[in-house]
């Protein structure tokens, strides 16, 4: 018997990388995950290779909509009763200097990457407070901490993302809740393709399994122990 034996997890941007290592591992544990992201097929992909496929299930979800996110919600709280671990995941990067984004594509990244974590919490955080006892895990990134040329959008929703789990942490700890920021150093996973953009010695950096151990490391810890902020990163990534 796994030690989550009997939690629901949700997990968002549970299609492929990070998210589906992580949905791995809680399923590996006993947890019954909900697997949430916008492409159906990807998400039913990932479903079938988890321990104990039957007990999970599939949700489409785009997290900057707060009706798609409130549908996923119940749709855990119907299959599990309520939901014990809330795992933010969902995002993506666009990289230009500012002068060359456009307002839309900020507009994009600032929705998936800090109004999604918003909304989940909003949903998510009421049941957890009714039990007294729940994680919330968001994967932010170094680049919540430093910026760099061309990282503007996606810099301001990690930054952001920080500030709101900082405050959100001061609420939820009187309800017993914990609140843990995860912060990757570069991951080999679709980002770097979708984002258009490029990092070096991809064999070198961290793979989805490292995040996923760091953030189960969190989860399984005696719930009166917390880890507030978790720093991962490649060892040593400039290695020939």
């Amino acid at each position: 018997m796994g030690s989550l034996e009997g939690t629901s997890a949700i997990v968002t941007g549970a299609s492929s990388g990070i998210g589906a290592a992580i949905a791995a591992s809680l399923a590996r544990e006993g947890a019954g995950v909900v697997l949430a992201a916008r492409n159906e097929a990807r998400l039913r992909s990932v479903a079938a290779t988890l321990t104990n496929p039957e007990r999970h299930l599939v949700v489409v979800a785009d997290v900057g909509d707060e009706a798609a996110v409130q549908r996923m919600v119940r749709a855990a709280v119907e299959r599990y009763g309520t939901v014990g671990i809330l795992v933010n995941n969902a995002g993506f990067g666009t990289f230009k200097p500012i002068v060359e984004m456009e307002t839309e594509e900020f507009d994009g990244v600032i929705r998936a990457n800090l109004r999604g974590p918003f909304l989940c919490m909003k949903h998510v955080l009421p049941l957890m407070y009714e039990r007294e006892r729940g994680t919330v895990i968001t994967i932010s990134s170094i680049a919540g901490k430093h910026g760099f040329a061309g990282g503007s959008a996606y810099c301001a929703s990690k930054f952001g993302v920080m500030g709101l789990m900082e405050c959100t942490f001061h609420e939820a700890r009187g309800h017993n809740v914990r609140m843990v920021s995860v912060c990757p150093g570069s991951v080999d996973t679709r980002f770097f393709d979708e984002a258009h953009t490029t990092s070096p010695n991809r064999d070198r950096i961290l793979q989805p399994a490292d995040v996923a151990a760091a953030v189960m490391l969190a989860i399984t810890l005696p719930e009166q122990a917390l880890l507030r902020e978790l720093d991962i990163r490649p060892t040593n990534p400039g290695r020939p």
